[in-house]
């Protein structure tokens, strides 16, 4: 049994056509139906049924290619965790990305990729902006996906992803429950709930507060659930920020517009890493990324 016949057969299957598998193998439609056969007469029987011009897989087939695909994916990964370890590539990937952020799009970038590689160890870090930027600098993740709040490094790869609509969630008790937006200066005498580690607080309520214009007193929690708990309870509002601007939604929690002179207020998204410590595995996650906010778009 010969690697070639096994990537033959996987492509007859996910392509449910001879002439388009040997496209996507690069050799001719005869190649692709002679190792086939090569490979049943080594089985013992058949993967394949002809109808005159057409086929179908029979039930040995079917299990067998389901088999095969799970089987040179992970020669695929072995084979390039050996070359990393022969040649000190990356193995693993480290992914950050901002608690403030409320969107789908990192969760399901984080399962395509274990999709295609479920022997690589893929590692999502959750935190704040200034978290985030340290683990970058400390070599602790490969890769952010964060708000931008410094000027863009050309010694890093800056790919904008979305501009994330800004909105406030409050309880349905609060006195602002019921109104179509928001502004900064109408919620002057609730506290912000922000979502910081403790080493970050102060970082994070100077940066609401200088750069935001939030004058409130700040009530600080380790995770959205946390907040959004608080939230429940009346005990303040907290801002979070996702790409599609649905206007009010909620009836426990109720998410309003932020707004500001030019109507709501956005910041904008970016991927982030060092382009001196690019490897495939981050452009990969990278375009499965950009693929991800595409979506819907």
């Amino acid at each position: 049994m010969e690697l070639r016949q096994l990537q033959y057969f996987r492509a007859v299957c996910e392509t449910g056509s001879f002439t388009k598998a040997a496209e996507d193998c690069y050799v001719s439609q005869s190649a692709v139906s002679q190792q086939i056969k090569a490979l049943e007469a080594e089985l013992g029987f058949p993967l394949t049924e002809r109808h005159g011009r057409s086929f179908s897989l029979t039930p040995a087939g079917k299990l067998f290619g389901r088999k095969v695909a799970g089987i040179l994916d992970a020669l695929e990964d072995l084979r390039y965790e050996a070359e990393g370890v022969a040649m000190g590539y990356a193995t693993t990937l480290s992914v950050g990305y901002l608690n403030r952020y409320d969107g789908w799009e990192i969760q399901g970038a984080v399962a395509a990729f274990v999709a295609r590689h479920p022997h690589i160890p893929i590692h999502a870090i959750s935190g704040s902006h200034d978290t985030l930027y340290h683990l970058m600098l400390e070599g602790k993740a490969d890769m952010l996906f964060s708000d931008r709040r410094r000027a863009l490094n050309d010694a890093y790869v800056n790919l904008h992803l979305i501009d994330g609509w800004q909105y406030v969630e409050v309880s349905e008790a609060s006195d602002v429950a019921w109104a179509e937006e928001l502004r900064v200066s109408d919620l002057q005498n609730m506290p912000c709930i922000l979502i910081a580690a403790e080493d970050q607080e102060a970082i994070e309520a100077d940066y609401f507060h200088d750069v935001l214009g939030f004058s409130n007193d700040f009530l600080f929690v380790r995770s959205r659930e946390e907040g959004r708990m608080m939230v429940a309870g009346n005990r303040g509002f907290m801002p979070v920020e996702t790409r599609e601007q649905t206007g009010r939604s909620g009836s426990i929690v109720r998410r309003i517009p932020l707004v500001g002179q030019a109507g709501q207020l956005k910041n904008e998204y970016y991927a982030y890493w060092p382009k001196d410590r690019e490897n495939v595995l981050i452009r990969e996650f990278a375009d499965i990324l950009t693929g991800m906010f595409e979506v819907q778009e």
